[in-house]
């Protein structure tokens, strides 16, 4: 199946998990077709000052893919900057945040995966 770009679902959120400023994302997949092995694929759109509050995953993790610009992730009370091509992963039980700094705009590539039930 091909999900053309113009038929993604756009969202635009104000202060996000608590954040700064209006995030607009772009579904690349809904969760339906994702085959129960994750629950968001999402390209995201920071202006400057946007960012997405602090949160933890208690039954997922999540991976961010910084596509364009510079972001600042604050991971467990540490600061980390990631730029165009870096990846960071949050998994369960870990507490992240991400910002826009800069006066230039940035673009993140965001999954979560969701982690299966041990037996």
């Amino acid at each position: 199946m091909v999900i053309r770009k113009e038929e993604q679902r756009l969202q635009v959120r104000d202060n996000v998990r608590g954040g700064a400023g209006r995030l607009e994302n772009r579904h690349i997949l809904e969760k339906e077709a994702m085959f129960g092995a994750a629950s968001l694929l999402t390209e995201f759109y920071f202006d400057p000052g946007d960012s997405i509050g602090p949160h933890a995953h208690d039954t997922d993790a999540e991976v961010y893919y910084i596509l364009e610009g510079e972001l600042t992730l604050i991971e467990d009370g540490k600061e980390i900057v990631l730029r165009e091509g870096d990846a960071s992963y949050a998994h369960s039980g870990v507490s992240h945040s991400i910002e826009n700094r800069t006066d230039k705009g940035a673009r993140m590539f965001a999954v979560i995966f969701n982690i299966p039930e041990k037996a």
